[in-house]
């Protein structure tokens, strides 16, 4: 059965005094498979929102996002600030499948409009904080003794590496698969090789071509950084 079709009925049965619902995630884009779940954003008046909740329809399991307007504005706030939004990107990107008074349409052109604008920048603090991780990830992978250590690091630095070309070129950062897809919509050819280069570390050790992509995605933002680096404690934690 068709997916939309099956989050609609799912909302219908379920919340049938909902005020919108959106279809977001993989399920109906060209990257659905046979295990892909369905994640709806609905929007309730008010309690038993906002909860998330894991369930199933026609053996197809489904995520649900329930919010209200408020507790939607307030995450979506949230996420924003930590320039990773999954419900602005559900949103945003999603198939509104109910909308009673037009809000789902203006809740998803006003989620599009936020991911066009992307995140906050970088703060000259924190671009140091990413260039700190990745001078130290590169030195553990060039002392590693260890094969078993070595793989690892190099996962660590797999995704310190994405999440850098991501957040320096103003893009929203991710996790797992959505990560990958982030970087390869931002720099395919970057992305190919920091991949190729993980695989040689992890398949014969060679940490040789993951170092150099590593290390030019560093120079790239400012270069190393490690030692004169300091973060005092924040304010209010000493007695």
């Amino acid at each position: 059965m068709d997916p939309v079709q099956i989050a609609r009925q799912m909302v219908e049965a379920r919340f049938p005094g909902a005020r919108a619902a959106i279809l977001g995630g993989s399920a109906n884009t060209g990257w659905r498979t046979a295990g892909s779940d369905l994640d709806i954003v609905v929007f309730l008046d008010g309690p038993p929102a906002p909860f998330r909740e894991t369930t199933e329809r026609d053996g197809v399991p489904v995520e649900l996002f329930c919010h209200t307007s408020e507790s939607y504005e307030h995450f979506a706030e949230r996420e924003t600030a930590n320039r990773r939004s999954p419900l602005l990107h559900m949103c945003g990107e999603g198939v509104v499948l109910i909308d009673r008074d037009g809000f789902g349409r203006r809740t998803r052109a006003a989620a599009r409009a936020r991911l066009d604008a992307g995140p906050p920048p970088l703060s000259a603090t924190e671009l140091e904080d990413h260039r700190y991780l990745l001078t130290d990830l590169i030195d553990d992978l060039d002392g590693a003794d260890d094969p078993d250590e070595l793989v690892f690091i190099a996962d660590r630095l797999l995704i310190a590496v994405a999440e850098l070309i991501l957040l320096a070129g103003g893009r929203w950062r991710s996790h797992g698969k959505w990560l990958l897809r982030r970087l390869r919509e931002a720099d395919p050819k970057t992305c190919q090789e920091l991949l190729s280069g993980y695989r040689q570390v992890v398949c014969v050790g060679d940490r040789a071509p993951m170092r150099r992509v590593a290390a030019g995605v560093l120079d790239g933002v400012g270069g190393r950084l490690l030692v004169g680096y300091r973060r005092d404690a924040p304010a209010g934690f000493r007695r």
